[in-house]
């Protein structure tokens, strides 16, 4: 049942994300905005990932959601102020952006980086 829920998921997801991946036949990061937004996501996320390795003592996994929460949360963050200037407007494809930042540095420190160890006497 989980792997049905899985699949109709991927189904329905999949088509949507292609049009905010892609507009013009042109792919979201050759716009040098949207590169900008990657950078900042991967920052955001290794700070918030860092911060809960050290305050959850090693747990990865949640060091992994926080780190995805804090790099989400920026680009959400910076895009509601975008919005209240005038003549800008929030762009979803900014936040989109953000979390492939955010996600692309997450996995990596999952899988390679190990937590510091303490010694004591």
């Amino acid at each position: 049942m989980k792997q049905l829920r899985i699949l109709i998921l991927t189904l329905l997801v999949g088509p949507m994300m292609y049009g905010q991946l892609y507009q013009n036949n042109q792919f979201i990061l050759t716009e040098s905005d949207k590169q900008l937004h990657f950078a900042a996501g991967a920052i955001a996320t290794t700070i918030g990932y860092e911060w809960a390795l050290k305050k959850y003592k090693g747990d990865k996994t949640k060091a992994f959601f926080v780190g995805l929460g804090v790099g989400l949360a920026a680009g959400i963050a910076k895009e509601s102020f975008d919005n209240w200037r005038p003549g800008n407007y929030f762009d979803e494809r900014d936040v989109v952006a953000t979390f492939m930042g955010s996600l692309s540095i997450s996995i990596p420190l999952s899988i390679f980086r190990k937590p510091k160890k303490k010694y004591t006497h």
